[in-house]
């Protein structure tokens, strides 16, 4: 398999190249040397990064879909229901259950809009805020070990990446997805 993805990077890399210049000043690696791309890396990644996470929820026996929803309440405070789906970066109709299952053990409290009784928004309850201060630092100490062993201009030009990606694809998009 690897070798078809290699085939696949040099077609891909020989067909955008312009005659007098090399591809490697055209293009940037597409494939890795197993014939991976940056989508299906970013995606084993963040599958490990949820694995161990989940190691740590379970004690709690929080589903890491569900923290997400936490983490993103204590960053940003109360927000609407539809703000904090796109933050989450989950359907809206996928959220229902999740914030049901979060109030129904006393994490979160969903109020209504006074101005618009169809929306509501989402709060943290003190249970929830004590869940996310006990597992913050554990989940950060974890995502600070998965980054042994690289430099600070490593990590800087990394996040210079990651960002000029989220950009480039953000354009691409041209739709109302919120980054958080």
């Amino acid at each position: 398999m690897a070798k078809s993805n290699s085939t696949a990077a040099k077609a891909t890399t020989e067909a955008r190249e312009l005659p007098g210049e090399s591809a490697a000043n055209q293009l940037p690696e597409l494939f890795d040397d197993r014939g991976r791309t940056v989508p299906w890396m970013a995606r084993t990644v963040h599958r490990l990064y949820d694995a161990q996470a989940q190691k740590i929820l379970d004690r709690e026996d929080l589903a890491i879909a569900y923290w997400y929803y936490l983490r993103v309440l204590a960053e940003r405070g109360e927000l609407n229901q539809l703000e904090l789906s796109k933050r989450v970066g989950i359907a809206s109709t996928t959220a229902v259950p999740a914030l049901d299952n979060l109030e129904k053990r006393g994490l979160v409290q969903r109020v209504r809009d006074p101005k618009d009784r169809r929306k509501y928004y989402v709060q943290l309850k003190d249970e929830g805020k004590r869940l996310v201060d006990d597992m913050l630092p554990e989940i950060t100490s974890m995502l600070s070990t998965s980054l042994d062993g690289i430099s600070q201009r490593d990590m800087r030009v990394f996040w210079k990446v990651m960002h000029q990606i989220e950009k480039n694809l953000g354009q691409m998009s041209q739709d109302d997805t919120v980054e958080d």
